[in-house]
């Protein structure tokens, strides 16, 4: 699977490039106001002052859409963990009205299954290796369905059977939603527009700004600076277990569940 570079580089390394990319469009702002309007030292009105308005507002509608999508995500996540760990456990109780013959089979594929789900969350950093703990998990769901339909053959196992491939599917359904979110992110065209109207703002800013003098480039550095860390939690959020903020509540559950068996 291939990995856009947006979506490999880590939050606070963007939000820092923004920062950055920021500062400078403010000074290229000024830099055209002086070299195309020297003899101007009012402050711009009207039309400008409108569109830089309706500007922020754009931004701050995009903002918010986006911080909203990303903490939905990372509350999915969480959830999802949970639910993993709860419907493992399960599985773990309905191997044991199976034959012995059966039930060592399906408890050792199991445990397998759960150690690749926990590495899995502990490696989201290293792409390759969380991509192998995947395949991993995956091959060991496989196999237990095939000897969940093996057993089917076995006289007087119906119900059992029955329960155990409802709780498989459902925890295979849930590994797939997992992989989707874990594997997606905020839509990169929305960040990435929520990026250049941020840098837009800056170099009108800059333009629409008679006089730029230690003062206010300390208020021009100080709101830059909140607007891009709001920015890197919003796309932080949208990176469970990537960035500074996890689901630890879920990953706990899995790992105390692996501890009892």
């Amino acid at each position: 699977m291939n990995f856009s570079l947006f979506f490999r580089t880590d939050a606070m390394v963007l939000c820092l490039l923004l920062f950055a990319a920021c500062i400078l469009t403010v000074m290229a702002g000024r830099y055209t106001r002086i070299r195309l309007f020297h003899h101007d030292q009012q402050e711009s009105k009207g039309g400008i002052t409108s569109l830089l308005g309706a500007l922020f507002g754009l931004w701050g509608f995009l903002l918010a859409f986006t911080f909203s999508n990303s903490a939905t995500k990372f509350e999915s996540v969480r959830l999802v963990m949970l639910d993993e760990s709860n419907i493992i456990r399960n599985s773990f109780a309905r191997a044991d009205f199976f034959p012995d013959s059966v039930r060592n089979g399906m408890r050792e594929d199991l445990t397998i299954y759960l150690d690749a789900l926990i590495r899995f969350y502990q490696s989201t950093s290293d792409y390759n290796k969380m991509l192998e703990e995947k395949a991993i998990g995956d091959e060991a769901g496989k196999r237990l369905l095939a000897k969940t339909i093996d057993a089917s053959k076995l006289p007087g196992m119906t119900m059992p059977v029955a329960n155990m491939f409802a709780t498989l599917t459902t925890m295979l359904d849930l590994n797939a939603r997992r992989n989707a979110l874990l594997l997606g992110g905020v839509p990169e065209p929305v960040v990435y527009m929520l990026f250049f109207l941020a840098v837009a703002i800056s170099f009108i800013g800059g333009f629409t700004t008679p006089i730029i003098n230690a003062k206010e480039w300390i208020i021009v550095c100080g709101f830059l600076l909140l607007a891009c860390l709001i920015i890197y939690i919003t796309i932080d959020l949208g990176r469970p277990l990537r960035g500074s903020m996890h689901p630890n509540t879920g990953k706990a559950a899995l790992i105390e569940l692996r501890k009892k068996i």
